[in-house]
């Protein structure tokens, strides 16, 4: 039944013929199973427009309405969700500055009161409510659903995630990193939806990559794969907030380059910073982006420094892991083009010819949406997957449950 509902959710309207020659069933096993899910309201059986055999042709396709997931990802200073049916359609959605996550009980009660107040606002029932994705920026261990020694954030180390937004709303919850659900919602419906091997990087007050292998998640074993915020980049002694020396983060990231916009402000290298700071008495990596894009010099330079540091360590990647791809997400990455040519020209430069040849390198094309979009689909997919599939039928939709017309 599991392998029948795969294939009308990803490519259905289909009729029951096409499903017979998909699976090599017979067309009495495969009439049997699809009659369970339409008595479970899973799926829909609807006769297409036209004339003759087409119109006699019913056709399968699923009950988006049927339920729905909750797509969250948490920055440093910004939290966004969506509301999705179980297609993956957006219902309702909401964003929110953060002014500090620095403590773990707080802020995830005020994700659960926004989560709350949007179901609220579409009036759909709790009981609609299937599962839960979210995206937290830092380490996270997701096997066990806990956050695992975030250097950002100390105080959140060890907390139990999972079993808190489980206890709290009775349904599936997955918890990962936020450049891992970036990467996932860019691989479903952005830019990336065609590539089999690709690198999401996020590029804001820290950098990490997601890495997608032949269209999966690539986790690694602990599932911190793709942390390459803290490699040490060689002659770099800055100090990292997780106290080593060098790292990407610590010279590349948005604080970095605020920092180097701060200096050029204060030393009158830049006019247009200096300004700026007399005006609100701070430079942010935006201010720095923006200048650099109305030609300051001084600006320029530090976003093309950025660039190349970050372009250096995913020339490793690039050569270790050989995509088809790479995208650039985050906040810092509405520098626009010169940093987007800074990252293209380290990593060509630093790579054989190989596998650089075909490589796209470009923006991601959902930006701030990648990330709930890719905490929904993280969730849709674990629900719908084979080896949980009977579970979320037997808990979301009893065997009365009346089918749907």
């Amino acid at each position: 039944m599991a392998l029948i509902f795969h294939i009308i959710r990803t490519e259905g309207p289909i009729n029951r013929t096409d499903i017979v020659t998909r699976t090599g069933l017979s067309k009495s096993t495969v009439s049997l199973q699809i009659n369970r899910l339409l008595s479970r309201g899973l799926i829909r059986e609807e006769t297409p427009g036209g004339a003759g055999k087409a119109k006699r042709k019913l056709r399968l396709e699923l009950a988006a309405d049927s339920g729905c997931v909750v797509g969250v990802l948490l920055g440093i200073h910004a939290l966004t969700i969506n509301v999705f049916n179980i297609g993956m359609a957006t219902l309702v959605e909401g964003a929110w500055d953060m002014s500090s996550v620095i403590e773990p009980e707080p802020t995830n009660r005020f994700i659960m009161e926004k989560i709350e107040e949007l179901f609220l606002k579409a009036g759909i029932p709790r009981e609609k409510l299937w599962g839960i994705g979210i995206g937290f920026p830092f380490p996270v261990d997701f096997m066990k659903g806990t956050a695992d020694s975030p250097p950002n954030v100390p105080l959140w180390n060890q907390y139990p995630l999972r079993k808190v937004y489980e206890d709290h709303f009775g349904c599936p919850v997955l918890i990962d990193n936020d450049v891992n659900v970036m990467a996932l919602g860019e691989g479903f419906s952005g830019a990336a939806q065609e590539e089999k091997d690709f690198i999401f990087v996020k590029v804001g007050t820290g950098i990490g990559s997601g890495l997608i292998l032949d269209g999966k998640i690539y986790r690694g074993s602990k599932g911190c794969a793709g942390d390459i915020g803290h490699i040490g980049i060689d002659g770099e002694t800055r100090l990292c907030h997780c106290g080593n020396q060098g790292c990407l983060e610590a010279i590349a990231a948005a604080p970095a380059i605020a920092a180097r916009g701060l200096e050029a402000a204060m030393t009158g290298e830049s006019p247009l910073l200096e300004d700026i700071l007399q005006s609100r008495s701070r430079i942010t990596s935006r201010d720095v982006g923006d200048c650099a894009q109305r030609g300051d010099m001084a600006s320029i330079r530090i976003i093309q420094e950025s660039g190349r540091k970050i372009g250096s360590v995913l020339a490793k990647l690039v050569n270790f892991a050989n995509p088809g791809a790479v995208y650039i997400g985050g906040g810092v990455a509405n520098s626009g083009n010169l940093f987007l040519s800074s990252i293209r020209e380290s990593i060509v430069k630093r790579s054989p010819h190989l596998a650089t040849i075909d490589l796209s390198i470009r923006f991601s094309e959902l930006m701030a949406r990648s990330g709930p979009t890719g905490a929904g689909i993280l969730i849709v997919d674990e629900l719908f997957s084979f080896s949980r599939f009977q579970e979320t039928l037997d808990h979301r939709l009893p065997a009365e449950y009346p089918p749907a017309r």
